[in-house]
């Protein structure tokens, strides 16, 4: 079969054939011949694939800004973790980006955040095709105490990309630095291809004793929260309609009063997903089935740390351990805090670290997230912006 013949297919046979391709065949597509290149750049593309790409994993270590992602290959031998997944492209922010942490993905795109020495450094970055907006400063002066929490999400009608910044103003407990009260919360928000922060009401005060990231599920951002009578709650906003809204979380393992420490929230799959570390004998991943209800939580699994020797003295810990996807045989590839990659096999009950980086997991400052890839491209799709190449 020659390459004429591909020609002469109409454009929506040939983008659905080629959008059905592994990322690093469709790159090599571009090279073949200029009108499969055309095709590959138009939006009509970019929808097809990211529709039917397989969802991969990024990972970053916070003392490099060497960044690699990979997707995953479920139909192959989970036993055998050095087949599990193939990679798709790496790439390092040394030159272009000078300060970031990894902060979430959505939708193609990720989300990069200033560290700590710069919060208002916010960047958005497609690494397919090497693109990357640097979000404008917005009017929030940092200083301590002050909490931020922060999300970046698409609209469920719309399809918008938004960025979320909350900043709490915030009293502290001189001695023990515990938050004793949120005295003003001013939340902001930037659609991409406006230029523009909005600042919006918040309406509900976040009792979070943290920085978090909220996890993207659905058209909508939720952190995990907590009110002063130490109730922990979910705080959800919609992306479409941009109103703040709480709901119960379920409750923790433990009883002791430790506010938010060894809880995590994430999307999985479908679902949201609070992952309990409080417990000194196992980790316990709630599912909410349905979304915003709080009484549709359920136990989905449960994780033995009596089984790891690496796990065994983290359990019952402030770390966090959250889950990065759940494989077709009940498998499940996690996160614990910044210091390890692992993997659980639903077969023998044991988990078993991956090192993906190398030696860049051994210092700490681990992120990990499911990211799928996608070839849209930042520049066609907002002109306004100034989008640079890395």
């Amino acid at each position: 079969m020659n390459l004429d013949f591909f020609r002469n297919l109409p454009p929506e046979i040939t983008i659905d054939t080629l959008s059905r391709l592994p990322i690093r065949t469709i790159i090599r597509c571009k090279l073949v011949c200029k009108s499969w290149r055309n095709l590959i750049q138009t939006r009509e593309f970019a929808d097809s694939h990211l529709s039917k790409s397989a969802s991969g994993i990024v990972i970053t270590s916070g003392f490099s800004r060497y960044l690699e992602i990979y997707e995953f290959v479920d139909e192959l031998d989970l036993g055998s973790h050095e087949l599990h997944y193939n990679p798709v492209t790496e790439f390092n922010c040394d030159n272009r980006i000078e300060s970031f942490e990894l902060q979430s993905s959505a939708k193609g795109l990720l989300f990069l955040g200033g560290v700590e020495s710069e919060p208002s450094a916010l960047h958005i970055c497609n690494p397919i095709t090497r693109e990357f907006i640097q979000l404008p400063n917005y009017e929030v002066v940092y200083s301590l105490p002050t909490l931020v929490n922060s999300g970046f999400g698409v609209s469920k009608i719309t399809g918008q990309y938004k960025v979320v910044r909350i900043v709490h103003e915030c009293i502290r407990d001189p001695h023990t630095f515990k938050l004793l009260k949120v005295t003003n919360c001013v939340c902001h928000v930037y659609t991409l291809g406006t230029g523009t922060w909005r600042r919006i009401a918040p309406r509900i005060r976040f009792g979070s004793d943290r920085y978090s990231v909220g996890a993207f599920l659905n058209g909508s951002l939720y952190w995990l929260v907590t009110d002063f009578e130490g109730s922990n709650l979910i705080s959800c906003f919609d992306l479409e309609t941009e109103i703040f809204s709480t709901f119960s979380a379920p409750p923790s393992r433990s009883g002791r009063e430790r506010g938010l420490g060894g809880l995590g929230l994430v999307a999985l799959g479908d679902y949201l997903c609070m992952c309990d570390n409080t417990s000194d004998d196992e980790i316990v991943m709630w599912l909410m089935k349905e979304c915003g209800d709080e009484k549709s939580w359920t136990k989905d699994f449960v994780v033995r740390i009596s089984n790891s020797d690496f796990l065994r003295g983290y359990g019952g810990s402030c770390e966090i351990a959250y889950p990065i996807k759940v494989f077709k045989d009940g498998d499940i590839l996690m996160v614990l805090s910044d210091l390890y990659i692992f993997y659980y096999s639903n077969k023998t009950k044991t988990t078993t670290p991956i090192y993906m980086l190398g030696v860049y997991e051994d210092v700490g400052g681990l992120k990990a997230m499911l990211h799928s890839s996608s070839f849209r491209s930042l520049e066609s799709s907002f002109p306004m912006e100034n989008v640079r190449l890395f």
